[in-house]
């Protein structure tokens, strides 16, 4: 890159020079000509030698993350041989995962030195695999005539980042009703394992937790042993949930707030999960890495932490093809971050179907909207 300006104004300070030899002193205005030319070559020299000896990489303090965490980025430039560098002007970047209020520029030399470094920190906002990286590195010589890029290969770092798995307001709305759905009757008085109508395990019981379903507590056993107990679901697959991830990505125009509706029907989907897992009952997600379809039983809470790292090899879809799996049957809730009439039309007359999504522009009595007040889902019509 050639600086036209600058290179303008040197010519006339050496034109300037040229004047004060011809009228003043031809034998100092010799020396000042000399001296200036002699500035640019060397300059020129000099910053051609540091755009083939500077190298240059990037470390991260942590490359995997949760979502909320911060990784410090440190780029290092590296110099070889015995001449200082030209001046550096070198750059971070960062995926749409990552916000930062660090400075992500430097413009230095290096002097005396084989090597520099700075560092930024970078907030993980989104999950999924962000990327930082060297923006640019460009060398401009002394005198700020020209300036060359140097070739960095491979200056990028990959960095995990998980979604959340907040927790879910059961007080109403889609959540309780499907939690209600799938517990069981208050008969049983001993924590005996029991069978169900198949013949399988039915339940035992076990000491209720903070988030358990009311409707799993044994009243008559709690009264008996003075604490609470709820049952401890083993079996009945025929009242198995499934969720599938809508594969579909968001149309807002918008593409942050295209980001944080897909975030947020990730999320929504993990947290419903979870409570699933948390108060034993069955479930399983269908989702859609790359181009098939995966059936993956969900019953225990570690189930749902595995699911949410294999998260970070998801990506949502610019197109509508192959959004649902097929020959879906039982009972299904559809998380989604495109909610259209195609959606509706999946869910519209079937009493064992539902969608959950962040914005629900269609209107249907079983899709459910998705919002977080702070760290609570919530599912609402």
């Amino acid at each position: 890159m050639i600086h036209i300006k600058n290179i303008i104004g040197y010519i006339m300070l050496i034109g300037l020079a040229v004047l004060y030899t011809l009228f003043l002193e031809a034998h100092g205005g010799s020396y000042l000509i000399i001296a200036l030319s002699s500035a640019a070559v060397i300059s020129l020299v000099i910053c051609l030698n540091s755009k083939f000896a500077l190298s240059a990489k990037i470390d991260v303090s942590e490359d995997i993350l949760n979502r909320g965490e911060l990784t410090t980025v440190s780029l290092v430039i590296i110099k070889s041989g015995f001449l200082p560098s030209a001046f550096i002007e070198a750059g971070l970047y960062s995926s749409y995962h990552f916000t930062t209020d660090s400075k992500q520029k430097i413009r230095t030399a290096v002097f005396g030195r084989d090597r520099l470094s700075f560092s930024a920190d970078y907030k993980a906002e989104f999950f999924g695999k962000g990327r930082i990286g060297i923006s640019s590195i460009m060398v401009t010589d002394y005198l700020g005539l020209v300036s060359f890029r140097v070739n960095i290969p491979k200056a990028l770092t990959e960095v995990k980042i998980y979604p959340d798995i907040p927790e879910v307001d059961r007080r109403e709305g889609l959540a309780r009703s499907l939690t209600d759905a799938a517990a069981f009757d208050d008969s049983e008085e001993t924590t005996q394992s029991l069978f169900a109508l198949n013949g399988y395990p039915g339940y035992e019981h076990r000491k209720y937790e903070p988030g358990d379903s009311l409707k799993l507590i044994n009243w008559k056993l709690s009264a008996k042993r003075g604490e609470y107990y709820v049952r401890r679901l083993e079996g009945a697959s025929g009242a198995e949930q499934t969720f599938i991830l809508d594969k579909a990505g968001s149309l807002n125009s918008d593409e942050l707030d295209a980001r944080r509706e897909e975030q947020l029907t990730v999320e929504a989907m993990l947290a419903m999960m979870m409570q699933f897992a948390k108060t034993e009952l069955p479930c399983s997600l269908s989702i859609r890495f790359n181009n098939e379809w995966e059936s993956i039983q969900v019953v225990t809470p570690a189930d749902v932490s595995d699911i949410r790292y294999r998260l970070t090899d998801f990506m949502f879809s610019a197109d509508a093809v192959n959004r649902i799996p097929a020959n879906v049957e039982g009972h299904c809730v559809v998380f989604t971050a495109r909610c259209d009439a195609q959606t509706a039309g999946f869910v519209s007359g079937y009493e064992n179907r539902a969608a959950a999504s962040p914005k629900v522009p269609v209107s249907s009595e079983n899709i459910w909207v998705i919002t977080r007040d702070e760290e609570d889902i919530r599912f609402e019509r």
